[in-house]
Formats: C-alpha cells, sequence, structure tokens
C-alpha cells in the first residue's frame, strides 16, 4: 500500500499497525518512551560488530516518532510463507542470529533504571545478577526477521527490548519459530534445530521447556491486558485463536509435553 510516490507503509505484526512508513532507505514510526535509551543501545551493538540491527536517525521534534534506517531484505508476514515453518536452515539462522545478538549485548551495560517496556520482559529478571542480563529482543516472531537468501541477517522493531535472561530471549522465540503450539509432528525436532543452533549447553537445553511455559504465561497475560483495554487488534486475534480456551490447552500442551522436551533436548 502506497502513502505517496515517496512513501510506502509498512505492514506486518500486530503494533503500530498502519503506523510505519518507509521513505527511501529511511522507516518513520512510533517512538517508545524509552526511545533514548534505546536508541543508545542499538549505537552500542554496533560497535561490538552486532549489525543486525536498524541504525536510530533520530527523534521528531516532539519526541513521538523515530526515524530509523530502513534493513533491505525479506520479511515474512501473514499469510506466512510456507519456509516459515519447514526450513530447517532458516529455522538455525534465527538462532544464529540471536545467539550473535547476545554476545555483543552481553558486553554491554544493562541500565535497569530505564523504563523499559515490561509486558513480554522476563519476570526473573530484577532476581537474576547484572552479569547473568543482556537486554532481550522479547518479540523475535517472524514479522521482526529480515532474510537475504533465506538467511536471517537483521531484527527489527526492538521496542518490547528489556533486561532478561538470554534463555528467556530464547524461549519466546522458539515459542514462534518451532512453533511451540502442538500442531506439528516435528516440534521437538525443529527446537533440537534452534537450541543447537543457538549454541544451548545442557543446563540451557533442560531450562528451556520450562522457560517456554513462563513465556507462554506472560504472552497470555500481555494479551488479556490488551483485550481488556480494546485494543482491536488482539481483540481479533483472540477470536480467531477461539478464545480464552485455546491458551488454556495450549499451557496445558506445554506443561504436558515439558518432559519428553527436555529429554530429547539433552539426548546426545
Amino acid at each position: 500500500m502506497s502513502g505517496g510516490p515517496d512513501v510506502e507503509v509498512m505492514h506486518g505484526g500486530m503494533d503500530n499497525a498502519s503506523s510505519v512508513v518507509r521513505r527511501g532507505d529511511t522507516v518513520e514510526r512510533p517512538a517508545p518512551a524509552h526511545a533514548l535509551a534505546l536508541h543508545t543501545h542499538l549505537r552500542a551493538l554496533a560497535t561490538q560488530g552486532f549489525d543486525g540491527a536498524p541504525t536510530p536517525l533520530g527523534l521528531s521534534a516532539d519526541g513521538r516518532r523515530e526515524r530509523l534506517t530502513y534493513l533491505h531484505g525479506d520479511v515474512p508476514v501473514p499469510p506466512f510463507p510456507s519456509w516459515t515453518w519447514t526450513d530447517d536452515g532458516v529455522l538455525r539462522s534465527v538462532a544464529v542470529l540471536l545467539r550473535r545478538l547476545h554476545r555483543a549485548s552481553a558486553a554491554l551495560p544493562v541500565d535497569r533504571a530505564v523504563p523499559w517496556r515490561t509486558g513480554l520482559a522476563d519476570p526473573e529478571a530484577d532476581t537474576t545478577p547484572a552479569e547473568g542480563l543482556v537486554l532481550c529482543h522479547n518479540d523475535v516472531c517472524p514479522e521482526n526477521v529480515v532474510f537475504r537468501d533465506d538467511v536471517a541477517t537483521a531484527l527489527i522493531d526492538f521496542d518490547q527490548s528489556a533486561p532478561g535472561r538470554p534463555l528467556w530471549d530464547v524461549a519466546t522465540a522458539v515459542r514462534y519459530w518451532v512453533p511451540m503450539s502442538g500442531e506439528g509432528p516435528r516440534t521437538l525436532a525443529r527446537l533440537r534445530v534452534f537450541a543447537d543452533g543457538y549454541g544451548l549447553d545442557a543446563e540451557g537445553r533442560a531450562g528451556l521447556p520450562p522457560t517456554v511455559e513462563q513465556a507462554a504465561a506472560t504472552a497470555r497475560a500481555f494479551s488479556e491486558r490488551r483485550v481488556r483495554d480494546g485494543d482491536p487488534a488482539y481483540v481479533r486475534a483472540l477470536a480467531a485463536r477461539g478464545g480464552w480456551a485455546s491458551w488454556d490447552l495450549h499451557q496445558e500442551w506445554l506443561a504436558a509435553h515439558r518432559q519428553v522436551f527436555t529429554d530429547g533436548l539433552l539426548d546426545g
């Protein structure tokens, strides 16, 4: 959809719908309340050699919108292409990209005093020692990953970033990308592909299934708040999903398969 000869309205995702526009090599979008701190972090990631994030270009005069570099590539949006859920090479590349982000983030200080968005954040961040935290992306869904030649090369939309355990970011990502929905026969196999691509050690593999359950509960609470506030995108998504009963079944399925996933991740 075009907003003029030099403006393209960007689609995808549930937040900021129709509010993100591209002007040539620049993206303009609503700025989160913590935009200044987030921009500082994104620039610092580049100094650590991480080139998989947009470069901040500044804020509007009223601080309500931000400008970032446009990252060229392919971003899967609904209706998702089949390779989103079937190509193990694609899945592995997402894991590798997330690991690169965390390695760069680990070298940077995390300021807990910044009012980072907390809706999808790690609930254990406040009790985790600072050396065990990175600034997690928290929303590595298909619509926030840029691909070139079927390889994940960049992440976009860092709005939900907040301090957390690296394993938390892995858990939130595999929920989307495996996906951890109980619908596919290769759930465990793809879970192992992601764990291998990221390089999870035995402790991380053992902790991943319960952390996925924790992430699912956090995502549900986030959705409940948005539905309660009348957010039309989340109201529609809940209806399409089949209501809260489907969330109940999802969380029950995760709990019932916790040991199967743990054993499968640790096998070999």
